[in-house]
């Protein structure tokens, strides 16, 4: 696989520098011609993409994360590797089970008589990180040893559905956790 990257990578070098060497000199543009009536750029311009509502790409844009949330269901199910099959625990929420999103970063999560403390970041794809500075209930040894990155489904000024997958020599990982208001 790595003589594979190799060539591959020398082939497109050489065929980046073949091009670049045989390339003609290029005649000057002419001006452009001017119009005769003036135009405001911002208003002729038309969008092709019309947003008929705030959602991008299954995560509200209008909505935010901030705020107390009840958890409904903390599941975590394993795949293959080394545990024979699949399989899944589910945890329902409690009256007392709650994640806080502050609008400053911090994450306080209380579930199922446990407490955690974590730094969150919404990053530009709409994930989120969750860098755990206290995990079940025990203060994290090193900061960062501890990181989650999970995805926001269908996020609603009632619910939102969390979901993360960790690939590992043991398997596939995957949790889903769903809130509501």
């Amino acid at each position: 696989m790595k003589k594979i990257t190799t060539v591959l990578f020398i082939a497109c070098l050489s065929a980046a520098l073949f091009s670049s060497c045989s390339k003609e000199a290029l005649a000057p543009t002419p001006e452009p011609i001017k119009p005769t009536t003036p135009t405001t750029p911002a208003k002729d311009n038309v969008s092709p993409i019309t947003t008929p509502d705030p959602i991008l790409g299954h995560v509200s844009t209008a909505v935010t994360l901030s705020g107390q949330w009840k958890l409904v269901k903390d599941s975590v199910s394993y795949s293959s590797g080394e545990q024979a099959g699949a399989s899944s625990d589910v945890y329902n929420g409690k009256a007392a089970d709650t994640f806080e999103f502050t609008n400053d970063g911090k994450l306080y999560i209380q579930e199922n008589g446990l407490v955690d403390t974590a730094n969150y970041t919404i990053n530009t794809d709409k994930s989120i990180t969750v860098n755990y500075l206290v995990y079940n209930s025990l203060k994290v040894a090193s900061y960062g040893s501890i990181i989650t990155n999970f995805r926001q489904v269908n996020l609603t000024g009632s619910s939102v559905t969390l979901t993360s997958s960790v690939v590992s020599p043991g398997g596939i990982q995957s949790r889903m956790i769903a809130l509501k208001r």
